[in-house]
Formats: C-alpha cells, structure tokens, sequence
C-alpha cells in the first residue's frame, strides 16, 4: 500500500475535520450556544482524541493494512459483517455531503438549474475521482486544501471595520447547558475525520500524523466560527444554512470587486468535491473487501449511483438534514468513538506459521533419498 508524507496527512485530517463541518454546522453551534459557539469546537475536538487514541493503539497491530482490511482478516465472517454495517453508514454519509453539496451549488451558483441536473454533474466528477484511488484524492488535497487555508487566513484582513468584538459579550457567562448542545451537533460533522483509519494503513496513519491533522483542523474550525461570529453576528448567524458562504459575500474589497464571495467560491467549491470524494471511495473500498474477487474501480459507477439515489431518498431538502443532526450525532458516536475501543479489544493479527523446521515436500524426498544412499554406502562398506 502506497505511504504518504506528514504532509498529505495532515492536509487531509483538515480536508475532512473542516470542509463539510464549516458549511453547516456553526449555524447549530451558535442555535445553541450563542455567543460562546466557538468552544463547541473544542469540546468536540476532546471527544475525538478518544477514538483516535483507540486507533493509534490498534493500527500498530496492523502497520500494512488499512482497517477494513483488518477486520476482514481477523474475523472473515464476522468482519464482513461489520463491513456491512459501516457500508450502510457510509453510503449514508456520502449521501448527506452530496445532498449539502448540491444544495450549496444550487443556492449561491446555479439557481436556475435543476437540482437533479446539478447532482448528476456533482456525481460525474464524484466517480472520476474516486476510480483514481487514494493517491488522486490525496493530490487533489495537496492543491485544494492549502488554498482554502490561505482564504481563511487572509480574510480578517480584508473585513476591517465589519469586526464587531461586542458579539462575544459575557465573555465569562457561558450556558453550559448550550455549549453541550452545540457541541453534540458540532460531533456528528467533525467526526468525519475518524474515516481515515479506514482508508489509509498504519504506517502512514501514525501518532504524529494524526494528531497534528486534528489539532490543525481544529484550530481553523475555531478560527471559521469566530470570524463568523464577530462579522455576522450570532443573532442572524443561527438562521443561516451556510454561514461560511454569507461570511465570504461579505468581502469587498472595492465597488468593482464587490462579488469577491464569487472568488472565494471557486476555491471552496473543489474543496468540498474533494472531501465528498473521499466518501464515495471509502464506501466503494468497504465492497471491495466484502467481496475479494471485485475490482474497487468497477463499484464505483454503481455505488455512486446509490448513493445518488439516496441523497433524494433519505433528504428531500435541506431542512431535513439540518433535523437530522441530532439523532445522526448518536450513529457517529457509536460508530467512530465507541467502535474503536470494541476494534481494539477484539482484532488481532493471525500468528505466522513457524517456518524454521518446515520443508517442502521436494526437499523431504530429497534429504531421506540421500540418507538411504548413505545407509547403503555404509551395508556395502561392512560386507566387504
């Protein structure tokens, strides 16, 4: 299995930690807890660090697989059963991202193109990436993902006098009771990151890699809901379904450049593509390793087309989706932060057969035919 740089690691952690997890939910976090949302952010990063300790333990057990890999081969029929399980909640993952994407696109792009043509072109692009493999979707991360970087990190410098610290006020009067709130919404989009392991083997996964992913993911995480806060404000910020997308329209930089959220778009746009395409790839990977004898990049055109099918299915709208937070934030922590810890316990890998004292069956013919020549040099040696 190829191995990745530190670098493609971490650019990767963020592209999943941050991408989809910017778009939608800081409206949830602020919802509930108003002025103090930013700390939703870090109190579900802590949660987090749980089941990535889990996996850290578990993957040095297996430095050359990646997890679905594992637990084929730990336990074929039992294993393959789980695979099932996580295919289901992948393939409703990857629907819920392309729904959030086609809606975005529809909204602030093409607001006059059929939202089932603009899935289908969103899908197109989807399956192309994700035959490519692993390796296409880490490139593609090495250009997107540091271009999104800079956008964030440029934009305080552009609003100005839009910067309103009197929306942070009580600084010290936090609602715990919200922040626990915001923070359980903020969980089930941020938890995203745990589906690394599954695609990438132990040697590339390893402790440095991901923690540094998670804690740089987090820090721009903070640095979106802040921003979002002191320029739109939480008052309008919690009736907004993207509030990173409102936050870029606020930009000017002159009266000609007055639609520069344009520009920022075009940057974001192959960001989210890039993270939707890892869903796509890791649920056509969980086929391929239930089924040894398919080929990944032939499950892809029909795994897409499923989940294309069931982002209309499952979301009819984007309001659902955003209903659907709370109760999805339970399927994440079972599967992400409880799941690791039960992975752990149980896979472990098979002994290797002890090859010291084995010998081919050519060479035991060979080894008792030279015996019997010597016995009978020996016989012959004595009668005469």
């Amino acid at each position: 299995m190829k191995q990745f740089t530190i670098r493609q690691i971490v650019l990767l952690s963020m592209l999943m930690e941050v991408s989809i997890t910017g778009m939608h939910a800081p409206t949830q976090a602020a919802d509930y807890a108003h002025q103090h949302a930013y700390w939703t952010c870090a109190m579900a990063a802590i949660v987090i660090c749980l089941p990535i300790w889990a996996m850290l333990r578990l993957k040095r057990r297996f430095p050359d697989q990646d997890l679905l890999q594992a637990i084929v081969s730990s336990h074929p029929v039992l294993g393959r059963m789980l695979l099932a399980m996580y295919f289901i909640l992948f393939l409703i993952l990857f629907a819920r991202d392309l729904r959030i994407m086609t809606d975005l696109v529809e909204v602030t792009l093409l607001p006059l193109t059929p939202i089932v043509v603009i899935s289908l072109i969103l899908l197109l692009t989807l399956t192309f990436m994700a035959k490519g493999g692993i390796s296409t979707i880490v490139n593609m991360a090495e250009f997107t993902v540091p271009a999104l970087i800079m956008t964030l990190l440029t934009m305080p410098l552009f609003f100005g006098h839009n910067i309103d610290f009197s929306a942070m006020r009580p600084y010290l009067h936090p609602d715990i009771g919200g922040l626990v709130k915001g923070s359980w919404r903020m969980l089930g989009y941020m938890a995203d990151l745990m589906i690394l392991p599954f695609i990438i083997s132990g040697r590339s996964y390893n402790a440095r890699n991901a923690w540094l992913g998670h804690l740089i993911g987090t820090v721009f995480m903070i640095i979106i809901v802040l921003l979002e806060e002191l320029v739109i404000g939480v008052p309008i910020m919690s009736r907004l379904f993207y509030p990173t997308y409102e936050l870029a329209r606020q930009l000017q930089l002159t009266d000609f450049l007055d639609r520069f959220d344009l520009f920022v778009g075009a940057l974001t746009v192959p960001t989210l593509l890039t993270k939707i395409g890892v869903d796509l790839y890791v649920t056509s990977l969980s086929v391929k390793r239930m089924f040894a004898h398919t080929r990944g990049g032939l499950m892809v055109w029909p795994v897409g087309l499923l989940g294309y099918v069931c982002s209309f299915m499952l979301f009819s709208n984007i309001v659902q989706i955003y209903d659907f937070s709370r109760e999805w934030t339970v399927v994440m922590i079972v599967f992400f932060v409880v799941m690791p810890f039960v992975l752990w316990l149980l896979l472990r890998p098979k002994p290797k057969e002890d090859s010291g004292d084995y010998k081919p069956s050519g060479e035991k013919q060979e080894s008792t035919g030279r015996q019997e020549d010597q016995q009978e040099s020996r016989e012959a040696s004595r009668t005469s």
